[in-house]
């Protein structure tokens, strides 16, 4: 029998439940096809979530089934982005390639910046400590990435579906509140069950967020974020960003 905390199991049940509806959602309303990476994610939360309560928490067998089942949904978040950049910039193919080329350095300075961050850690010299520091590399690398994205929408006045727009600012919140709570789990241990608690509880709230937001009318319906310019500029900004887009879709192939 499981010895995780009765809150924890509410909580993880909770978000089983939020999972459940979602992926349902999603494939009722056909937007699976869509977005299938966001799917596969959901679909390995859910395998996480439904697995490992019937492995005993404190065991050698628990920490290996968890870090294999967290080490995919990592590399998922991975994929994510990339499928959250091919939206987000969907008929601009020249920026979309120069982003999707340009994700690996991102994520490459962002490591480097985390890891300098380790001298402020205390993370147990453990296989546990370092899967949680390079999990963190990975997480705020993917958060930076995403707040990148999320500077030039408000710059640039592109037309976005609802869903794009409900599919980000959802994986924003969630990008930095792991990455937040991870780092603080490392400099902090002791305060790793409530930390784990808040992470739960807000990607709980992320699933419903997406649950009641994402439908098919969100495909169809679009919207500016962002600065409101006058319509002249916005015109502007647009001709300007459909050169830039039609130069680099000349010089480089789509990735």
């Amino acid at each position: 029998m499981s010895s995780i905390p009765l809150d924890q199991q509410l909580l993880l049940a909770l978000q089983a439940c939020a999972l459940v509806g979602l992926i349902l959602r999603l494939w009722w309303n056909g937007l699976y096809r869509i977005y299938p990476r966001f799917f596969s994610y959901l679909l390995l939360t859910l395998l996480q979530t439904a697995i490992l309560p019937f492995v005993p928490y404190s065991s050698l067998t628990y920490g290996k089934w968890w870090m294999l089942s967290e080490g995919l949904i990592v590399c998922a978040y991975v994929l994510v982005i990339l499928e959250l950049c091919k939206v987000l910039l969907r008929g601009l193919p020249g920026i979309t390639s120069v982003a999707r080329r340009y994700i690996k350095w991102t994520l490459a300075v962002a490591t480097f910046g985390s890891l300098l961050l380790l001298g402020a850690e205390r993370a147990p010299l453990s296989m546990i400590g370092h899967f949680f520091t390079c999990e963190r590399s990975i997480v705020s690398s993917v958060t930076i990435f995403v707040l990148l994205m999320m500077l030039f929408l408000v710059y640039n006045p592109v037309p976005l579906n609802r869903n794009v727009i409900t599919y980000a600012l959802g994986y924003g919140v969630y990008f930095l509140t792991k990455a937040a709570a991870i780092f603080l789990r490392n400099v902090s241990p002791a305060w790793s069950r409530e930390l784990r608690a808040i992470l739960v509880t807000v990607s709980t709230g992320c699933l419903v967020f997406w649950l009641f937001a994402l439908n098919r009318r969100g495909e169809i319906k679009t919207t500016v974020v962002g600065h409101q310019w006058s319509p002249e500029t916005e015109r502007q900004l647009l001709l300007q960003l459909q050169t830039v887009n039609a130069s680099l879709a000349r010089v480089l192939p789509r990735s």
